[in-house]
């Protein structure tokens, strides 16, 4: 094990530099404040080698929020799938789209030259799986849940709003339609539509959830535009009927929307202080 002590210079940069220091042959991503089982290594790498893939995954984490999760000893249900089928699978929302809770050949992102977005420090994580899953022939999907992600820490990004997060959120978006613009693919076009208005939804939710709306007016009504006038892309695309009728709600009223999505949110957002609103995004 080689442990690297390095100043802050971002999750990008951070990342980057781990991946140049990599020696093995496949790469794991971890978040700081989640759990992994005793299997998590042992059982992607399994699913690689058996099925002659270039990525492992798991479409969900077992989620908990603040008690230990337990093991799961479930049997297991696995696929092979073309990586193209799985980027667009995440751009539906339909599995994670953070680097964690994979397995990734360390050949296949040397060779393909794919590494973080220094220029992002959110989003940066959809953007590098992405890339990964375009250029990889065979992804193993298992069943077991074998990465734990937590989400009862109050001082996640995800529950708390900071103008510069939710502004690189959404020009990740940006760089990830221009991933997908070499692959010149009507299919992708359309799934990244509804990932970029999901994205969108996203921080409209953490700004109604933080009540920051009168701080950042401009912000606000700029993504609660793009979350009302494009709603409707999740009417045709194949997803789950909830995450429709999150459309329906949203064309008709976006606060109305993030209100009700807010309310049953596990993972409860934190109110923002005005001054520190100030200091941290420079909104006024």
């Amino acid at each position: 094990m080689i442990v690297v002590h390095k100043e802050n210079s971002g999750v990008s940069l951070s990342r980057n530099y781990a991946l140049d220091m990599a020696k093995g042959d496949y790469v794991a991503l971890l978040d700081q404040d989640d759990i992994l089982s005793p299997h998590y290594i042992s059982y992607f790498y399994s699913l690689i080698k058996n099925n002659n893939a270039e990525i492992a995954i798991t479409p969900r984490p077992n989620i908990f929020f603040k008690t230990r999760p337990i093991v799961d000893k479930g049997s297991d249900d696995i696929k092979i799938c073309a990586g193209y089928s799985m980027a667009q699978e995440m751009l539906y929302h339909k599995i994670v789209i953070a680097p964690w809770n994979k397995l990734i050949s360390k050949k296949l992102i040397e060779e393909k030259h794919i590494r973080f977005n220094k220029d992002y420090f959110n989003g940066e994580g959809f953007a590098f799986s992405i890339e990964c899953f375009l250029n990889a022939k065979r992804v193993a999907v298992g069943d077991k849940k074998v990465y734990y992600y937590r989400v009862g820490n109050p001082d996640s990004g995800a529950s708390i709003f900071k103008e510069k997060y939710i502004l690189s959120s959404i020009h990740a978006q940006e760089y990830i339609k221009h991933i997908l613009c070499d692959y010149g693919c009507k299919s992708l076009e359309k799934a990244w539509h509804f990932s970029n208005w999901h994205t969108h939804c996203d921080a409209f939710n953490i700004m109604v959830g933080c009540g920051v709306a009168k701080q950042y007016p401009l912000l606000y009504s700029s993504i609660k535009k793009v979350c009302k006038r494009q709603a409707l892309c999740a009417l045709s695309a194949p997803i789950s009927l909830q995450q429709k009728f999150r459309g329906i709600m949203f064309a008709l009223s976006p606060y109305f929307a993030a209100t009700v999505i807010n309310f049953f949110r596990i993972r409860k957002f934190r109110k923002t202080d005005v001054n520190i609103c100030k200091q941290i995004g420079g909104g006024g």
